[in-house]
């Protein structure tokens, strides 16, 4: 996903006629946003961590041949665990909305170079290959989100999110030396303390914690992942706003070319460790399967075109708090319909993470 603080130098904010149109625009936004992002992390934990009923074919009679004649149906319950296959299922439908995009674009505003979503022209088009190392991070941040759920549950991975703010600022020291503020770093310590108080007050944070030193060692794995997935996020969005700011492209060019390498590179990898027809046996064995992925997939192309539309009309900081919200829904949101239970100390951490995301994007607001 786009960082929004380079997203923001990227859209020129378009100002609606009247104060109703402008209400009513970020309603809009709102519900797209919140309806799209909440349906997509109910479908990820879905997908991720429940059984689902797959039908086999077994073989009853065999001619000389070898050839089946006859045969019956057999029903079995399995967890569906390959991740690398929910990412390539994401990346073809977020490529086909994006080109779906240009195209109406093109011919609805018949505009060389221009950007619905922005209103603005579009200079140029960076080298393919620029676009395949955050294509790559890409992958892996999407990767390393869905294998967490498989050690931690999903409140502490949305909750993990919160602490990306700490690795995106490092990161963007790297690449781009981006230097930071004081305050900066405050707000990050403090959103990092009420994730450990978070993590470590609440031992049903992790899976099957039945055992409780087993239970560490996955809450340990679980972090480890979630630590590489926001390193590789934190890459990606910031090798993304050096693309923006270095050719002037459009969001949906960045969209489809980040998604065109990121279905060659994960179709690619799926076909070598020879993981890809096994698990399409598995996803039209299973017609809930198949709805859950194409809808985890929709969501979150829908999502994406969100996050666009709203950066270029309101600006990077109504975003944030909107997706603020939207993280603390989830959360509640998990609990009601997965049962997921919170200690007092946890409450109080969540509570620490959320005032601390609100208090910094009421100074940014402030600031501007």
């Amino acid at each position: 996903m786009i960082d929004s603080e380079y997203s923001k130098k990227n859209f020129d904010t378009f100002t609606p006629n009247t104060k109703m149109h402008k209400s009513l625009l970020l309603i809009f936004c709102f519900v797209g946003l919140q309806s799209s992002y909440l349906w997509w992390g109910v479908l990820q934990e879905k997908i991720m961590t429940t059984e689902y009923t797959i039908s086999l074919f077994r073989p009853t009679l065999l001619n000389n041949s070898s050839h089946i004649e006859s045969g019956d149906q057999i029903a079995r319950k399995i967890h569906f665990r390959d991740s690398q296959f929910l990412v390539l299922v994401n990346r073809i439908l977020a490529f086909i909305f994006a080109l779906v995009a240009i195209i109406l674009s093109a011919k609805l505003f018949k505009k060389p170079n221009y950007s619905p979503l922005t209103r603005s022209k579009v200079y140029s088009i960076a080298p393919l290959y620029e676009f395949v190392f955050c294509s790559l991070s890409n992958i892996l941040s999407s990767w390393c989100q869905y294998e967490a759920l498989k050690f931690v549950n999903f409140p502490t991975q949305v909750l993990s999110k919160a602490c990306k703010i700490l690795p995106v600022m490092l990161m963007s020291q790297v690449v781009s030396g981006k230097k930071h503020a004081t305050l900066d770093y405050i707000f990050a310590i403090s959103i990092s303390t009420g994730m450990c108080l978070f993590l470590f007050s609440n031992p049903k944070n992790v899976k099957n914690n039945d055992v409780e030193e087993m239970s560490y060692y996955k809450l340990f794995d679980g972090l480890l992942v979630l630590a590489l997935y926001l390193t590789f996020d934190s890459f990606t969005s910031n090798w993304q706003g050096k693309l923006f700011e270095k050719y002037k492209i459009s969001t949906l060019q960045m969209m489809a070319a980040v998604n065109f390498y990121s279905i060659m590179l994960t179709f690619t990898s799926l076909t070598e460790q020879g993981d890809l027809i096994p698990a399409l046996k598995i996803i039209f064995s299973s017609s809930q399967l198949t709805k859950d992925c194409i809808m985890l997939s929709i969501c979150s192309a829908i999502g994406q075109l969100f996050v666009f539309f709203t950066i270029s009309t309101f600006g990077a900081i109504v975003f944030v708090t909107i997706m603020t919200l939207r993280q603390a829904l989830a959360i509640l949101l998990s609990c009601i319909i997965y049962g997921h239970s919170l200690t007092t100390v946890a409450c109080i951490g969540i509570s620490i993470v959320f005032i601390t995301l609100f208090v910094q994007t009421y100074m940014k607001c402030k600031k501007s």
